[in-house]
């Protein structure tokens, strides 16, 4: 056999064993349609039922409802012109506090319903009854906000979707 057949029979033995070697590294011949069946759960914890003993109220608390008015709507006052910050705290350390004042009703269903339609429209709104020169009045409000400006936006808004001239009150703390 002649030299150059030689190494090219020994090239080629060569590059088939770098190839039975390489191939399979390059090339995945594992079932595509085999799943992976082994389970990444751990396993679950034991866990015992505890028994919990349900609150008890003091023998002190007499009554289930608040014993004072956390905003007594009562202590706002309209707001013409303002100079002061927006947002901030008063000398006290609490909040600037603002509150929309939508409409007033004699009749309670006429709040109630301007009440429902502020409400489905997104906004927080509630009544707060007030009595002026001797009669029963029913504010709608929406509010309290810490921030005037909201309560300016807010104002714009109800005004124009509802054809009112709401009323800006700042809480007087």
């Amino acid at each position: 056999m002649s030299e150059g057949l030689a190494q090219r029979v020994a090239g080629t033995l060569v590059l088939g064993v770098i190839g039975l070697i390489v191939l399979p590294l390059l090339i995945d011949f594992t079932d595509p349609n085999k799943v992976d069946r082994t389970t990444k759960i751990p396993v679950p914890p034991s866990i015992a039922p505890i028994s919990l003993e349900s609150a008890q109220r003091p023998s002190d608390v007499t009554s289930r409802e608040a014993s004072s008015v956390i905003l007594d709507v009562n202590k706002s006052v309209p707001v013409v012109s303002y100079d002061g910050p927006d947002f901030g705290l008063t000398d006290k350390g609490l909040p600037h506090t603002w509150i929309l004042q939508v409409g007033s009703f004699v009749e309670k269903p006429k709040a109630e319903i301007l009440l429902e339609q502020l409400v489905d429209k997104g906004f927080k709104a509630f009544i707060a009854p007030a009595v002026i020169d001797g009669e029963d009045h029913f504010r709608v409000l929406v509010g309290p906000k810490i921030d005037r400006r909201r309560v300016t936006a807010d104002r714009d808004n109800i005004d124009l979707m509802f054809k009112t001239k709401s009323i800006v009150l700042k809480y007087e703390t």
